[in-house]
């Protein structure tokens, strides 16, 4: 049994953010730069990640789809090259040379688990990935959509991906302290969460990751110009890449 941790539309890009790690946040409270620290639970926790596994002894490489929305397209930051998809393929080709490291970014703009699923077939399956790390969530919270349908659709889909020999990593919401005031994230995050234990796959903890990172002041979403922003955006899409892959070289070796 792997080790359970629980857990931005077009109106939450100006805001919504990946924040800094709890344990490491409380220690320094530095300022989160693209050399981000990594945060003791990354290499405390090990996925069994058994079809990545089968890649690597056959083919000796790892093939990943982020399937997703906004976030994952790296919305608001300098361009497609600095979302976190592709920052995860840098750093973790750096971490495993020996490796052929192929990440695909299928997300598209605000949208729900449903639209995501009918994609499935021509955006996900036939790359034929090892690995899918799914970010949903965002659009069904900011609609106030009910949680136990988003459960539902979510579990069609990751049974779906497991059926296909595909691991399976979910990653929860983002968060900002104006998106939520107006926005209540945790029934959708406990869900995710939840989800994650029925199903014994990992869930990224974005969401409480986020919020220790800002309520350390280690990131501020209040740019006052857009250069600002697009800076802290990029930075933002760098640590999260790092840290997935830092959690996946460590369970990988």
């Amino acid at each position: 049994m792997m080790e359970r941790l629980r857990h931005w539309g077009a109106a939450l890009l100006a805001t919504i953010m990946l924040a800094a790690p709890p344990t490491q946040a409380a220690e320094t409270k530095e300022k989160l730069s693209k050399h981000c620290p990594v945060p003791p639970w990354i290499g405390e926790t090990r996925l069994a990640l058994p079809n990545v596994q089968r890649g690597l002894r056959r083919e000796k490489q790892i093939k990943i789809v982020a399937i997703g929305s906004s976030s994952t397209m790296g919305s608001g930051g300098s361009g497609p090259e600095a979302s976190w998809p592709a920052q995860l393929a840098t750093v973790l080709a750096k971490k495993m040379p020996a490796v052929k490291v192929v990440v695909v970014n299928k997300a598209e703009m605000r949208q729900s688990v449903p639209q995501m699923l009918a994609r499935f077939d021509r955006d996900v399956l036939i790359a034929k990935p090892t690995l899918v790390i799914w970010e949903a969530g965002t659009f069904e919270a900011a609609r106030h959509a009910d949680v136990d349908t988003l459960l539902a659709d979510l579990q069609v889909g990751i049974d779906r991906l497991l059926n296909n020999k595909i691991d399976v990593i979910m990653m929860d919401m983002q968060y900002a302290r104006d998106t939520a005031r107006i926005i209540n994230f945790q029934p959708y995050v406990d869900a995710i969460g939840r989800l994650g234990t029925m199903r014994d796959i990992f869930v990224f903890p974005r969401y409480d990751t986020m919020r220790s990172w800002v309520e350390n002041e280690q990131i501020n979403f209040d740019a006052s110009t857009k250069t600002e922003a697009i800076k802290t955006a990029d930075t933002v899409y760098a640590c999260l890449g790092t840290l997935v892959a830092e959690l996946l070289a460590g369970s990988l070796k």
